[in-house]
């Protein structure tokens, strides 16, 4: 899962630092490398992504066809009875108790090839509304994952022989956190239980500094990367969550803001978090996963688990149990899948297997 919520505990799917990091220690990413407005990748910014994790590609999507993608949101908003007033910003905001968001499963409930509509979580940073209808329709699909100038991208960062991209993650919206003074807005920083080898978060509507731009540890990747058992499957080494702990207290976080179409692609073991939103807007954005076309498991990755210490840790792999208590849980809203290839270490150089 892309975990984006505000966690300040450990839970099984991401790994999460100990001590969140306040908002104030994020610095908002300012910087256009050559090439950052072209669909071509440039030196600069293949050296960047190599030394810290990501880089933006400004304008990559067409904002007026990302349009379609916001009025989704706000149809959806509309049909599940939320008091927004599209033209008043101040509606955005809903207070600490509001009561509002119905009742769901649990996120990992996957029922008959199919996982729920729409998940709703409360934090200190705001509240976190994914949409996932249409996170498989082509319609979607076609602006975002699929679009000619993102596979273009993507081809330059892992080679020609991408998979496919059958969904993406859905709409991740993060409404603009209440200034009730009841609590204080933290970032949460933490990693993906995931086989991704690329991600890219797509900003379907503006997003303004301090609107909940998603944040990420420069550098980070690499630590992460090396600390792991394997180099794409989940399985992290002895004392990863204090590694992740001594990140957050070295490394200052940036903060991505943007307009409608940019696009932020970032090495998958990076350490991230959403911003803090503090803003007037509605921060929507759609987040993709991408891999090279090898043979790979038939279900998506499961939280916390690789296949191999799931199995060794005796947990089910039924589809159908996924959400249960003491269960596995499935991220089936994950795209990519872990490989079936013989589980490999992290190579001496990481970029090996890359285009770059």
């Amino acid at each position: 899962m892309s975990g984006e919520g505000v966690r300040n505990q450990t839970k099984r799917g991401v790994h999460v630092a100990k001590n969140p990091t306040e908002p104030s220690s994020a610095t908002v990413y300012a910087q256009e490398l050559p090439g950052c407005r072209e669909v071509g990748l440039s030196r600069g910014e293949i050296e960047h992504f190599k030394t810290n994790g990501f880089i933006v590609k400004k304008g990559l999507l067409d904002s007026s066809e990302l349009g379609r993608i916001v009025e989704c949101a706000w149809e959806a908003a509309e049909d599940l009875g939320f008091p927004f007033d599209r033209n008043d910003p101040s509606t955005y905001t809903l207070p600490k108790d509001h009561g509002l968001f119905p009742d769901t499963e649990p996120k990992h409930i996957y029922n008959d090839g199919a996982g729920i509509a729409n998940y709703f979580g409360g934090s200190n940073s705001g509240w976190t509304w994914r949409h996932y209808v249409p996170c498989t329709e082509d319609w979607l699909l076609e602006r975002t994952a699929r679009h000619p100038n993102m596979q273009s991208v993507v081809s330059q960062f892992l080679g020609d022989n991408v998979r496919p991209s059958k969904r993406c993650r859905g709409l991740y919206l993060l409404l603009p956190k209440p200034g009730d003074g009841d609590s204080v807005g933290k970032l949460s920083g933490h990693t993906d239980g995931t086989a991704s080898q690329l991600n890219c978060m797509i900003y379907a509507a503006d997003c303004p500094p301090s609107g909940g731009g998603f944040t990420l540890w420069p550098g980070s990747h690499r630590r992460c990367y090396y600390h792991m058992k394997t180099e794409y499957n989940w399985e992290p080494k002895v004392g990863y969550k204090e590694m992740l702990s001594e990140i957050q207290a070295s490394v200052t976080p940036v903060e991505i803001s943007g307009e409608a179409g940019d696009c932020c692609f970032w090495h998958p073991r990076s350490l991230h978090s959403a911003g803090v939103n503090t803003s007037s807007h509605l921060r929507v954005v759609v987040p993709c996963d991408f891999q090279k076309d090898k043979p790979t498991e038939p279900w998506p990755p499961y939280s916390g688990f690789s296949k191999r210490t799931a199995l060794g840790a005796g947990k089910s792999l039924l589809p159908e149990d996924s959400g249960k208590e003491d269960g596995l849980r499935m991220q089936w809203w994950i795209d990519t899948r872990e490989f079936v290839e013989p589980d490999s270490p992290p190579r001496e150089d990481m970029w090996e297997d890359w285009a770059i």
